[in-house]
């Protein structure tokens, strides 16, 4: 991004005087990006920790970016009593002008309507948004946070297997008080890696690998921001010395496959077995256990690289149409083809094993639809004890013999096919030389 969109408060000698900070700040990154701060106020992600300040989770490597803001937004919220992490993160969507406004939305009473930051908020379009509840006091709507940064599948399968997915490690998180923090500047490394060619079988990604040993020692006594434990020295410090590099192991984040990140590595157990444990651990009842393992086992299967992705599959069917001519240049016939193929595969009357495999896509049917309220109970808050670790290690064994199953069964049809091609062949042969005998 540069400067003509905004810039902070303050800094304009000059520029344009009706633009945010006077346009003359450059902005490292667009409206259309990976977020730029953690709003966490806390040292490392724990409840009843007192450190609120930008400066404290900087110094320990958490928000490590340098964050351009609007001055006079940050100094209106400080003064009103937002503390210092939140208030930095409004004020850097308002380093931004709006894009669109209407008449009649202009002049608004701010004590009872929320329109003039929803104006700037909604024109963020990160990875990651912060939602406050409507003004309104009678909405029957909380505070909440968006995950934004996944792309849209082919199927209705396919959208719900990843949206239940993200639902249940946000729940992991809070029921077993994870901590999967590391500096932001690793998350911005991630978007990068994650948007080359295969990222998903051939990448690497960082991730912290012990989230729980920080997450499962009991209570923490409030302590003033100013004094640091020697575990957060030791963690700032060698943020630090790995500042050089894109995720430095010395920082407790190391670069994992997403299989790896899915399955499990080491003494890391893996999502999957993590949110299995947790399903066992509330009850999940039999025929909701039996969706869920479904998509659990179908996004692995992805992870793994049995399962296309549809970007793969993409690239596939234009290499392979016969208008293609290998010149980077896709005709009318060809993106009408696609678009065709993506309909009826979305729409469930075409199956596509290369990107569902034996998962099984229903037809999409109106009188299906349905709507369901979703309920929301109190995290209890488990630590993790022997058990539970055991029955991570349960799930995460029977996870990776499951992949393995279906990497056997899948090379046990292809044998089969081979070996009766090789019979049919081996038939002729023998008909072939026994015409050949009876001369």
């Amino acid at each position: 991004g540069g400067g003509g969109e905004g810039g902070g408060g303050g800094e304009g000698g000059g520029g344009h005087a009706a633009m945010a900070g006077h346009g003359t700040k450059r902005l490292h990154k667009s409206r259309y990006e990976t977020i730029s701060t953690y709003i966490c106020n806390t040292v490392i992600g724990q409840d009843g920790q007192d450190s609120s300040t930008r400066a404290a989770l900087k110094d320990l490597g958490r928000n490590d970016l340098e964050v351009p803001m609007d001055e006079e937004a940050y100094r209106t919220l400080t003064q009103a009593g937002v503390d210092e992490v939140l208030a930095q993160h409004i004020a850097h969507l308002f380093v931004r002008d709006p894009l669109v406004i209407y008449r009649e939305r202009v002049e608004l009473d701010d004590e009872r309507e929320t329109d003039h930051f929803e104006n700037i908020q909604s024109t963020n379009w990160q990875t990651v948004r912060w939602k406050p509840p409507p003004a309104k006091s009678d909405s029957h709507i909380g505070w909440r946070t968006e995950f934004r940064s996944m792309e849209v599948q082919l199927t209705d399968f396919e959208n719900a297997a990843f949206t239940v997915f993200v639902v249940l490690v946000s729940r992991v998180i809070l029921y077993f008080n994870l901590n999967f923090y590391m500096p932001i500047s690793c998350v911005d490394c991630n978007m990068r890696r994650a948007a080359e060619r295969d990222a998903v079988t051939q990448g690497k990604f960082c991730f912290r690998q012990s989230p729980i040993s920080g997450a499962s020692s009991g209570s923490h006594a409030r302590r003033p921001p100013s004094s640091p434990t020697k575990r957060e020295a030791d963690l700032a410090e060698a943020v630090r010395a790995a500042a050089s590099s894109c995720c430095g192991s010395t920082a407790g984040v190391e670069d994992l496959s997403l299989f790896e990140i899915m399955a499990g590595k080491g003494s890391f157990k893996g999502l999957v077995p993590l949110i299995l444990t947790y399903l066992d651990l509330i009850k999940t009842d039999t025929t909701t256990l039996a969706t869920i393992n479904k998509y659990l086992d179908f996004v692995v299967a992805r992870a793994s690289g049995e399962l296309l992705t549809p970007a793969q599959w993409m690239r596939r069917f234009v290499l392979s149409h016969p208008d293609y001519r290998h010149d980077s240049l896709v005709s009318e016939r060809i993106a009408a083809d696609l678009l065709a193929k993506c309909h009826r595969i979305g729409a469930g009357l075409e199956r596509c094993p290369d990107l569902h495999g034996d998962f099984v896509v229903p037809p999409v049917l109106a009188k299906d639809a349905y709507a369901v309220n979703m309920t929301s109970g109190e995290a209890p808050g488990a630590r993790i004890s022997s058990s539970t670790d055991g029955l991570m290690a349960m799930h995460q064994i029977r996870l990776q013999l499951q992949t393995r199953r279906r990497r056997l069964l899948a090379d046990a049809t292809e044998h089969r096919a081979r070996l009766e091609a090789a019979q049919e062949e081996l038939r002729n042969v023998e008909t072939q030389l026994a015409v050949l005998a009876a001369r």
